[in-house]
């Protein structure tokens, strides 16, 4: 797969747009940007966590490091306005098993690309990841080829000592969104190296809460859907034009996890429900 990419190492920022500002911010980054090889598509990522949840407390908490694991899937529009498209054709689409780290506002991506079946018995712990590969190849032959490389090999050694650290990992949340993807066009690529994502229409499922390793469908919004989380993936310095747009937008940075969000949504529905459970045993006491 020759746009397949395992490692990354860059800065990404984030901000919470509203409609307005979106359709004012595409207008001058249009002219640079351009859809990139996944365009427009939905998003989906299962995050693993502890039992107790300790990942996504600590991350919390901001540290200077943090790590997390998910599996992410994409169903793109293209793949959607296919009547033949169905649920056995997109499991049968590569999925992604990432591991994430952030040092110092700088994030380090490992990841691996293999079947969902191949990603399930691996993350859940049935069999190694050469096995489940190897049991559950994908159907394209340079993604087979590449889910044995060396590289991969070594970033799912990788994965297994972070699993190993926090002893038992379980299916946490999934968070689901709409995506455009924007590239740098081809006269500006050589010059910088900048990759802008537009998410809008987020929504959660706990899993933890079902303790069902697949997801149902019955998800709840994290996010306003008319405001965009704009994400702005850059290795180095922003560029001139792109500074400019974020400023003539009035567009400030502002810290927002999807899954941090979604946890939070969670933790919130608990206290209330608890709250008035407490309230109904002392009516009737």
């Amino acid at each position: 797969m020759s746009d397949y990419i395992g490692v990354f190492e860059r800065k990404e920022v984030k901000y919470v747009l509203s409609a307005t500002q979106y359709e004012r911010f595409r207008a001058l980054v249009d002219p640079y940007m351009t859809l990139d090889v996944y365009g427009e598509a939905r998003v989906n990522s299962v995050y693993f966590d502890t039992p107790a949840r300790e990942l996504i407390e600590r991350s919390l908490d901001k540290p200077l490091y943090k790590e997390k694991l998910r599996m992410r899937w994409y169903e793109c529009a293209a793949a959607d306005a296919d009547a033949g498209a169905d649920a056995a054709d997109l499991a049968a689409d590569p999925v992604f098993v990432e591991l994430k780290k952030k040092f110092k506002g700088i994030v380090y991506k490992r990841r691996v690309s293999c079947s969902r079946k191949a990603a399930q018995a691996y993350l859940l712990g049935i069999c190694p990841y050469e096995e489940a590969v190897s049991i559950f190849p994908l159907d394209a032959q340079a993604l087979a080829d590449e889910e044995l490389a060396p590289r991969s090999v070594q970033i799912a050694r990788e994965i297994d000592a972070f699993c190993a650290r926090w002893n038992t990992l379980v299916p946490s949340m999934l968070i689901s969104c709409d995506r455009i993807a924007l590239a740098l066009r081809e006269e500006f690529a050589a010059q910088e190296n900048v990759r802008i994502t537009f998410d809008t229409h987020l929504v959660y499922e706990d899993l933890a809460a079902s303790g069902a390793p697949e997801p149902s469908g019955q998800t709840h919004a994290i996010l306003d859907p008319t405001c965009f989380v704009l994400e702005i993936k850059v290795a180095g310095p922003y560029p001139l034009w792109l500074v400019e747009a974020l400023d003539a937008c009035d567009i400030r940075p502002q810290s927002f996890s999807k899954y941090g969000e979604a946890y939070k949504l969670v933790m919130k529905t608990r206290v209330v429900s608890e709250n008035a459970l407490v309230r109904e045993e002392e009516r009737c006491a």
